[in-house]
């Protein structure tokens, strides 16, 4: 096992853990997605799905290891910027940051305020029991109000920055990087985070707007 431990506590291991973190937390992002986008399927179709979920007995099991792989992501960001800023001089720290784009250079604060986000989505519809009415109910009444809907299309801004440089970030973690194809990987990643991120903003924008006709 003692390779196990020297590639972990690399810089290198880190580095690939987090990015391997990243993208299952990614993974799960386009799952929720698919499932979320029955919204405007309508009442019965949001509900069943949700029933369905809620029905499977491995989804404990599942909210555990998805807790851990955040968790694992969130504590090797923190260690690995940790790391690197007492490890970069300072003069290298401007010449880095003229180079870097406005994504790559806010991670860490994109990071946490996506942490801070999930907190109050768990609490609005996972803590918050949706009732006899069920979750379709409970999602139009949060995000048919403008300060609910507001919030969440500014989190997905937040998210998307983040994507924007986490998904090609991570694959340069495995070392995938050519010069043909790497310009191809990160237009797919670019379309990929602003697609998730439109997605999941359309359904307060949407909700939003019925809920004022």
């Amino acid at each position: 096992m003692t390779w196990l431990s020297n590639f972990i506590f690399s810089s290198v291991g880190r580095k690939q853990l987090m990015a391997l973190t990243g993208l299952g937390l990614c993974g799960f992002l386009i799952v929720h997605l698919s499932g979320n986008l029955l919204i405007f399927a309508g009442e019965d179709a949001f509900n069943d799905y949700a029933a369905f979920l809620a029905a499977q007995p491995l989804l404990p099991l599942a909210r555990i290891g998805l807790a851990v792989v955040g968790i694992l992501h969130i504590v090797l960001a923190l260690n690995l910027t940790h790391t690197n800023t007492k490890a970069r001089p300072t003069d290298y720290y401007y010449k880095a940051a003229s180079d870097a784009t406005a994504a790559s250079r806010t991670m860490i604060f994109t990071g946490l305020l996506i942490v801070l986000y999930v907190v109050i989505h768990l609490f609005n519809f996972t803590w918050d029991h949706p009732g006899e009415a069920g979750l379709y109910a409970l999602v139009v009444a949060k995000l048919s109000s403008a300060p609910y809907a507001l919030f969440y299309i500014a989190a997905m801004v937040v998210l998307c920055l983040h994507l924007l440089h986490g998904i090609q970030s991570a694959f340069q973690s495995f070392g995938i990087n050519h010069g043909k194809y790497t310009p191809l990987i990160k237009k797919a990643c670019m379309a990929l985070s602003v697609a998730l991120c439109l997605g999941f903003a359309a359904i307060p924008f949407y909700l939003l707007i019925q809920g004022g006709a």
